[in-house]
């Protein structure tokens, strides 16, 4: 098999003058594992935008704390409920194209709509800002979802971390773009740029799903609603999913790794909606220099780092490498709240920026495994969109958070606050080993 066939977008194989021939996710793992990190880059390019370009374009015009951290929230809402629709997605609906594969399209397609739309909200209208963020990522969530089941259906083994890792490493590369790149957008050519910007990627990575199929015999466009057999442990049905995963989810195991992560995602977005404030409006940061520092180099610092945890948590455990990173990050917070003085310089910002993106980055892919791990194979798909959800219900709640905290105390005060408090939320996850080890069966037709 030649590199082309199985690393090209498309996949395609020519054999002399005969037909043209389709590459397979199932069948390469190399195009698997680019499709996954493409459609990963794909869902960190707006959670960029919202929270570092947008974010800073608002507090240029006079937005207060809470309005900010109201339309990050929102943002980040819909990825709280995306568990819902994981039953939708494993009820195999439209399975002529691929079990996955049908509902990335439509997530694409619809995430392309609703980002145009945001062209169209009137300037000064947050509420509806913020209900416009929502509703696009709310479809960005069903493409996470089915993203997620198509990796867990597709990876055994020690290849869950590490291409945990990949995957995670590569939201982070499109937060990067999202953040620094569409932030620079902004600044230069206003908020209408960014978003046709953000547009045409977005139709770009729609191009290349269109362009592969999940396993031979899948249609490419055309098909029709087909009803596939539940997997085994499983009542057919939305209804027998749901009740599958509420029996799954409340596993001491798996309830143990939800309460662990919750803890572990709620302080680092309230710092991150602090800081905006803090930088633009007490600091007098400029949109363009808050966009390049604090989405810049230190966020693509996290791309390695996530990469690099994936192959150490392949090795050391999950709970050991998560602990580890969740630890060092309260160290790193405590250090920045001491030099709170010298926060206006570039430097000093950039540091915490990068500390924190690497931290962060290796404790979430060692979270991504844990979630794998404890998953029953019956329902493992819909499970671990569940737990992940529960990340995502952190940031909403961590977002919100920072109005009320920031009206209480100074930002310098709430870093080292949490930076005492951090470290405790690693010791709520279930042991390596301790039910962590169960494999998760792959969901076939």
């Amino acid at each position: 098999m030649s590199f082309w066939e199985g690393c090209c977008p498309a996949g395609w194989r020519l054999a002399g003058r005969t037909a043209v021939t389709m590459a397979t996710l199932i069948d390469h793992p190399r195009l698997r594992l680019a499709f996954l990190c493409l459609m990963y880059l794909a869902q960190g390019l707006p959670f960029g935008f919202v929270t570092v370009a947008l974010a800073a374009y608002l507090a240029a015009h006079n937005a207060t704390t809470g309005e900010i951290g109201g339309v990050v929230a929102m943002a980040v809402l819909p990825w709280s409920f995306k568990w819902a629709w994981g039953p939708l997605v494993d009820s195999g609906r439209l399975a002529a194209l691929g079990r996955r594969r049908p509902w990335i399209m439509v997530a694409q397609a619809l995430m392309i709509a609703t980002a145009a739309a945001l062209a169209w909200v009137p300037a000064g209208r947050l509420p509806w800002l913020g209900w416009m963020v929502c509703l696009h990522n709310l479809f960005v969530g069903l493409q996470d979802v089915a993203v997620d089941a198509l990796a867990v259906d597709m990876l055994e083994g020690r290849d869950r971390e590490r291409a945990s890792g990949m995957m995670y490493g590569s939201s982070i590369l499109g937060t990067f773009l999202g953040g620094a790149g569409l932030g620079i957008v902004t600044a230069r050519l206003g908020l209408g740029a960014a978003i046709g910007a953000m547009v045409a990627a977005q139709v770009a990575f729609l191009a290349v799903v269109v362009l592969v199929r999940e396993r031979p015999g899948d249609a490419w466009l055309r098909s029709r609603i087909v009803a596939k057999s539940a997997p085994r442990g499983v009542r057919p049905g939305i209804a027998g999913i749901a009740r599958s995963l509420a029996r799954a989810m409340t596993r001491p195991v798996a309830v143990r790794a939800a309460v662990g992560a919750f803890a572990m995602k709620v302080l680092p977005q309230t710092l991150a909606v602090l800081m905006t404030v803090h930088l633009i409006d007490v600091r007098g940061w400029t949109q363009e220099r808050y966009a390049t520092v604090t989405g810049g180099g230190g966020i693509l610092l996290g791309f390695f780092a996530s990469i690099a945890g994936g192959f150490v948590a392949s090795r050391v455990g999950p709970r050991r490498t998560a602990l580890a990173a969740n630890t060092m990050l309260g160290g790193v917070w405590i250090a920045f709240a001491m030099l709170a003085d010298r926060w206006d310089r570039t430097d000093v910002v950039f540091g915490w920026v990068a500390m924190d993106t690497i931290c962060q980055a290796v404790a979430t892919v060692a979270l991504f495994a844990i979630f794998m791990r404890v998953a029953s194979p019956a329902v493992a798909a819909t499970q671990f969109t569940a737990s992940m959800a529960l990340m995502n219900l952190a940031t909403t709640a961590g977002s919100w958070l920072a109005g009320p905290v920031g009206a209480a105390w100074d930002t310098p005060t709430v870093f080292l606050m949490a930076g005492f408090l951090q470290p405790l939320a690693g010791f709520l996850l279930p042991p390596d080993g301790d039910g962590t080890t169960l494999p998760v069966g792959t969901v076939s037709d």
